[in-house]
């Protein structure tokens, strides 16, 4: 019996798949195989801006992957800072931003989570009627993506965004009209319906918002789904922009 069960678990990883045990907690995590993949096909972003960049752990996997790009690492969250710093100084290609990325006009916001003093990794920038509950808060200082970063790229770039900014994704879009036109790539966390009624955007809003700024939806990295009924809940999702090679259709030759 247990020959034929590693016999079958060997045929589907060497499909593609793989093997959890019942309710894990992700369907699938594939992040460095997807960026892989597009490696693979020709793609070689010479700038990769990780928005949302914690402790640096989703840039330290991705320059593994993108080894000649420089690298914008941004995160407003005070307890990051200097391990952010830390890595600058050890890799001069990489630079530390730290700000939270929202839309124009807005200069200052406020972020629950973290701890009971606001001083932990897991903040997020809260909405005009959400309260702390105990959760702790900051004031943190805001910026756009175009006024940080859209001078420094252009389309030959090929940049890649990530973001992964606890719903806050689309305000930082709002605030990416120019950079945009030099991204290639998007990778961002989303959710798939509102989580607790949260009132932040779901998969649907971030298709038809990147639809209409050209880019097309290319790939799952990662799909994750509430421990009660296993509905699918949270997501990285990769954009493509539409006049991109990596869109383009081939026939098997």
């Amino acid at each position: 019996m247990k020959q034929i069960k590693e016999l079958a678990r060997q045929a589907v990883a060497g499909a593609g798949f793989r093997i959890s045990r019942f309710r894990p907690q992700n369907r699938f995590q594939a992040v460095d195989e997807a960026l892989l993949l597009m490696r693979n096909q020709g793609y070689d972003p010479r700038v990769v801006i990780d928005g949302g960049a914690n402790m640096g752990t989703w840039t330290q996997m991705a320059l593994s992957i993108f080894s000649q790009a420089e690298f914008h690492l941004i995160e407003p969250q005070p307890a990051c800072a200097l391990t952010l710093q830390a890595m600058t100084q050890q890799i001069p290609k990489l630079h530390f931003h730290p700000f939270v990325l929202s839309e124009a006009g807005i200069t200052q916001v406020r972020m629950i989570g973290g701890g009971e003093e606001g001083g932990g990794t897991g903040a997020f920038v809260a909405k005009d009627n959400e309260t702390a509950n105990g959760l702790g808060e900051i004031e943190a200082p805001a910026i756009t993506l175009d006024n940080l970063l859209a001078d420094r790229v252009s389309r030959a770039d090929r940049v890649l965004l990530k973001l992964d900014l606890e719903g806050h994704e689309i305000p930082a879009l709002n605030g990416a009209t120019r950079l945009l036109e030099s991204v290639e790539v998007i990778l961002t966390e989303l959710q798939f319906y509102e989580i607790n009624a949260n009132g932040r955007a779901v998969f649907a809003d971030y298709l038809d918002f990147l639809r209409e700024r050209g880019f097309e939806l290319y790939d799952f990295a990662c799909l994750s789904q509430r421990p009660r009924d296993m509905r699918l809940r949270m997501g990285d999702v990769i954009f493509v922009r539409r006049d991109s090679a990596l869109l383009a259709d081939r026939s098997w030759e």
